[in-house]
């Protein structure tokens, strides 16, 4: 379609934003961004969460199998980036740190080995978290720009009444149209947004729920 094709109002979404305003323009590119980052940051968590979930499946089914915090090393090999893993590896520490003296672990070192796991959880759901702000700054504010389009795309139809003298609906329906899609761009941004954060926030909520079980059970080996 050529540009002078465009230029006519023909009710179209491209000949509506071709024909917008320079404002109208600017708020629906930043509609447009706020819309990309908010679906990469959506794939991104989704791939990220199930990773995680299925690791504490696969945790919590071995840790089950093991009677010995040694056999849970041996068994549990994964990357560094596993929430899971850092559990063990931060156990690991805390015992080396407390074996230098005594390679038997005491009674009285169990609930420093339960603090350093709820600090690593702690810092593992702050991990687990991030980003997601950005899900619910985009669910509160893009309804918010795109209706600051519309109305100012409205003034603009109403300085163009004043122009041209006349309220006959041929005049004032393109300018109008032009202003309400601001605000539908707006939705379309916020809604896949606002869903997206509380569905995150619910399987987060799960996660964390995997880590405090793991850790649990890692207190168990180790009074065993």
């Amino acid at each position: 379609m050529g540009l002078s094709n465009l230029n006519m109002y023909t009710g179209g979404l491209l000949s509506l934003l071709y024909s917008a305003g320079p404002v109208a323009k600017a708020v629906v590119i930043i509609l447009i961004i706020f819309s990309i980052v908010s679906w990469t940051i959506m794939l991104y968590k989704l791939k990220q969460y199930r990773r995680v979930e299925k690791e504490g499946e696969r945790f919590i089914k071995i840790v089950k199998e093991v009677d010995s915090f040694k056999k849970l090393i041996t068994m549990y090999r994964e990357s560094p980036d596993n929430p899971f893993y850092r559990l063990i590896l931060a156990t690991y520490k805390e015992i080396s740190s407390r074996q230098r003296d005594n390679p038997n672990i005491k009674p009285e070192t169990i609930p420093l080995i339960e603090n350093v796991l709820k600090i690593t959880i702690s810092e593992e759901s702050e991990r687990l978290e991030r980003r997601l702000s950005f899900l619910a700054t985009t669910a509160n504010t893009a309804p918010f720009i795109g209706l600051f389009g519309t109305v100012w795309g409205i003034m603009d139809s109403f300085r163009e009444i004043g122009i041209r003298g006349t309220t006959s609906l041929a005049v004032v329906a393109p300018g109008i149209s032009e202003a309400l899609i601001a605000t539908a761009i707006g939705l379309a941004t916020a809604i896949p947004a606002v869903l997206a954060y509380n569905y995150f926030v619910g399987r987060l909520k799960r996660i964390i729920s995997k880590l405090e079980n793991a850790s649990m059970h890692i207190l168990n080996i180790l009074e065993k």
